[in-house]
Protein backbone atom coordinates (compact mmCIF):
# COMPACT_ATOMS: atom_id res chain seq x y z
CA UNK A 1 0.00 0.00 0.00
CA UNK A 2 1.05 3.52 -0.65
CA UNK A 3 2.17 5.61 2.37
CA UNK A 4 0.10 8.59 1.25
CA UNK A 5 -2.98 6.34 1.08
CA UNK A 6 -2.32 5.02 4.59
CA UNK A 7 -1.62 8.53 5.93
CA UNK A 8 -4.80 9.91 4.27
CA UNK A 9 -6.76 6.90 5.50
CA UNK A 10 -5.62 7.49 9.08
CA UNK A 11 -6.40 11.22 8.80
CA UNK A 12 -9.92 10.66 7.37
CA UNK A 13 -10.44 7.76 9.78
CA UNK A 14 -9.75 10.03 12.77
CA UNK A 15 -11.89 12.86 11.35
CA UNK A 16 -14.76 10.42 10.64
CA UNK A 17 -14.45 8.94 14.14
CA UNK A 18 -14.65 12.40 15.79
CA UNK A 19 -17.58 13.58 13.60
CA UNK A 20 -19.40 10.23 14.00
CA UNK A 21 -19.10 10.40 17.79
CA UNK A 22 -20.47 13.97 17.83
CA UNK A 23 -23.44 12.80 15.71
CA UNK A 24 -24.29 9.86 17.95
CA UNK A 25 -22.69 7.16 15.83
CA UNK A 26 -19.93 4.61 16.46
CA UNK A 27 -16.51 6.28 16.32
CA UNK A 28 -14.66 2.98 15.82
CA UNK A 29 -16.87 1.84 12.96
CA UNK A 30 -16.63 5.18 11.21
CA UNK A 31 -12.86 5.26 11.71
CA UNK A 32 -12.61 2.16 9.51
CA UNK A 33 -15.08 3.59 6.98
CA UNK A 34 -12.99 6.80 6.80
CA UNK A 35 -9.77 4.81 6.58
CA UNK A 36 -11.02 2.72 3.62
CA UNK A 37 -13.01 5.23 1.55
CA UNK A 38 -11.45 8.39 2.96
CA UNK A 39 -13.23 11.62 1.88
CA UNK A 40 -16.27 9.69 0.59
CA UNK A 41 -16.70 8.27 4.08
CA UNK A 42 -16.69 11.80 5.53
CA UNK A 43 -19.21 12.98 2.92
CA UNK A 44 -21.43 9.97 3.62
CA UNK A 45 -21.24 10.64 7.36
CA UNK A 46 -22.29 14.27 6.88
CA UNK A 47 -25.22 13.29 4.65
CA UNK A 48 -26.84 10.68 6.91
CA UNK A 49 -29.09 11.88 9.77
CA UNK A 50 -27.57 13.07 13.05
CA UNK A 51 -28.72 10.52 15.66
CA UNK A 52 -28.22 12.91 18.60
CA UNK A 53 -30.41 15.52 16.91
CA UNK A 54 -33.05 12.87 16.15
CA UNK A 55 -32.97 11.70 19.78
CA UNK A 56 -33.47 15.29 21.00
CA UNK A 57 -36.44 15.76 18.65
CA UNK A 58 -37.99 12.50 19.80
CA UNK A 59 -37.48 13.50 23.43
CA UNK A 60 -39.21 16.86 22.83
CA UNK A 61 -42.06 15.11 20.98
CA UNK A 62 -42.61 12.62 23.78
CA UNK A 63 -42.54 15.39 26.41
CA UNK A 64 -45.06 17.44 24.42
CA UNK A 65 -47.25 14.37 23.91
CA UNK A 66 -47.18 13.64 27.64
CA UNK A 67 -48.15 17.24 28.45
CA UNK A 68 -51.01 17.16 25.92
CA UNK A 69 -52.28 13.87 27.35
CA UNK A 70 -52.22 15.35 30.87
CA UNK A 71 -54.05 18.45 29.64
CA UNK A 72 -56.66 16.29 27.87
CA UNK A 73 -57.12 14.22 31.02
CA UNK A 74 -57.70 17.37 33.10
CA UNK A 75 -60.15 18.74 30.54
CA UNK A 76 -62.06 15.46 30.54
CA UNK A 77 -62.26 15.56 34.34
CA UNK A 78 -63.64 19.10 34.24
CA UNK A 79 -66.11 18.08 31.53
CA UNK A 80 -67.21 15.05 33.53
CA UNK A 81 -67.69 17.20 36.64
CA UNK A 82 -69.80 19.67 34.65
CA UNK A 83 -71.84 16.84 33.20
CA UNK A 84 -72.47 15.39 36.66
CA UNK A 85 -73.47 18.81 38.01
CA UNK A 86 -75.82 19.40 35.08
CA UNK A 87 -77.33 15.94 35.50
CA UNK A 88 -77.86 16.67 39.22
CA UNK A 89 -79.62 19.96 38.38
CA UNK A 90 -81.87 18.23 35.86
CA UNK A 91 -82.65 15.47 38.33
CA UNK A 92 -83.56 18.10 40.93
CA UNK A 93 -85.87 19.75 38.39
CA UNK A 94 -87.42 16.38 37.61
CA UNK A 95 -88.03 15.72 41.32
CA UNK A 96 -89.52 19.19 41.81
CA UNK A 97 -91.92 18.64 38.89
CA UNK A 98 -92.40 14.95 39.69
CA UNK A 99 -91.21 13.98 36.19
CA UNK A 100 -88.93 11.31 34.81
CA UNK A 101 -87.09 12.72 31.80
CA UNK A 102 -84.34 10.12 31.65
CA UNK A 103 -86.16 8.22 28.87
CA UNK A 104 -86.48 11.45 26.86
CA UNK A 105 -82.78 12.20 27.36
CA UNK A 106 -81.88 8.71 26.11
CA UNK A 107 -84.11 9.18 23.04
CA UNK A 108 -82.32 12.43 22.18
CA UNK A 109 -78.92 10.74 22.57
CA UNK A 110 -79.98 7.85 20.33
CA UNK A 111 -81.18 10.31 17.67
CA UNK A 112 -77.75 11.95 17.74
CA UNK A 113 -79.11 15.32 18.81
CA UNK A 114 -76.39 17.36 20.46
CA UNK A 115 -77.17 18.94 23.83
CA UNK A 116 -77.88 22.68 23.79
CA UNK A 117 -74.82 24.94 23.88
CA UNK A 118 -73.57 26.06 27.28
CA UNK A 119 -74.37 29.62 28.25
CA UNK A 120 -73.66 31.80 31.22
CA UNK A 121 -76.21 31.52 34.03
CA UNK A 122 -79.12 33.87 33.45
CA UNK A 123 -78.08 34.70 29.89
CA UNK A 124 -80.86 34.40 27.35
CA UNK A 125 -80.05 33.17 23.90
CA UNK A 126 -82.42 32.44 21.01
CA UNK A 127 -80.37 29.32 20.20
CA UNK A 128 -80.88 27.81 23.67
CA UNK A 129 -84.00 25.61 23.61
CA UNK A 130 -86.74 25.88 26.17
CA UNK A 131 -88.62 23.15 28.01
CA UNK A 132 -92.03 23.35 29.66
CA UNK A 133 -94.11 21.07 31.87
CA UNK A 134 -97.48 19.94 30.57
CA UNK A 135 -99.63 17.18 32.01
CA UNK A 136 -96.90 16.18 34.47
CA UNK A 137 -94.33 15.61 31.70
CA UNK A 138 -91.47 17.66 30.37
CA UNK A 139 -92.09 18.95 26.85
CA UNK A 140 -89.47 20.27 24.47
CA UNK A 141 -86.94 21.25 23.49
CA UNK A 142 -88.55 24.07 21.54
CA UNK A 143 -87.04 27.32 20.23
CA UNK A 144 -87.63 30.49 22.21
CA UNK A 145 -89.67 31.96 19.34
CA UNK A 146 -92.09 29.00 19.50
CA UNK A 147 -92.41 29.31 23.28
CA UNK A 148 -93.19 33.01 22.96
CA UNK A 149 -95.77 32.33 20.22
CA UNK A 150 -97.45 29.62 22.33
CA UNK A 151 -97.63 32.01 25.30
CA UNK A 152 -99.19 34.74 23.13
CA UNK A 153 -101.76 32.30 21.69
CA UNK A 154 -102.36 30.91 25.21
CA UNK A 155 -101.46 27.36 24.15
CA UNK A 156 -99.15 27.54 27.16
CA UNK A 157 -100.66 29.03 30.30
CA UNK A 158 -98.81 31.78 32.23
CA UNK A 159 -98.50 29.50 35.30
CA UNK A 160 -96.85 26.69 33.27
CA UNK A 161 -93.38 25.85 34.51
CA UNK A 162 -90.60 26.61 31.98
CA UNK A 163 -86.86 26.10 31.99
CA UNK A 164 -83.82 26.60 29.75
CA UNK A 165 -80.14 26.10 30.32
CA UNK A 166 -78.78 28.94 32.41
CA UNK A 167 -81.78 29.06 34.75
CA UNK A 168 -81.30 27.75 38.29
CA UNK A 169 -84.76 26.17 38.61
CA UNK A 170 -88.02 25.68 36.78
CA UNK A 171 -90.20 28.78 37.06
CA UNK A 172 -93.73 29.69 36.13
CA UNK A 173 -93.71 31.53 32.80
CA UNK A 174 -95.22 34.64 34.42
CA UNK A 175 -92.20 34.77 36.80
CA UNK A 176 -89.65 34.85 33.96
CA UNK A 177 -88.99 38.54 33.19
CA UNK A 178 -87.93 37.97 29.60
CA UNK A 179 -91.27 36.25 28.80
CA UNK A 180 -93.59 38.84 30.39
CA UNK A 181 -94.13 40.72 27.11
CA UNK A 182 -95.57 37.56 25.53
CA UNK A 183 -98.10 36.81 28.27
CA UNK A 184 -101.51 38.33 27.51
CA UNK A 185 -103.00 40.40 30.30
Amino acid sequence: MDESFIGGGILFGVICAIVAHSRGRSGIGWFFVGFVIQCFGLILLLVIPDLKLEAQRESRRSLETRKLKEQLKKERQVSDERHIAQRARLDAHDRALRLDTSAEDQRLIEQGMAPPPLSAPGAASPQVPWFFASGGERQGPIPESELRQRLRSQDIEPDTFVWRQGMDNWQAAHDVDELLDDIPT
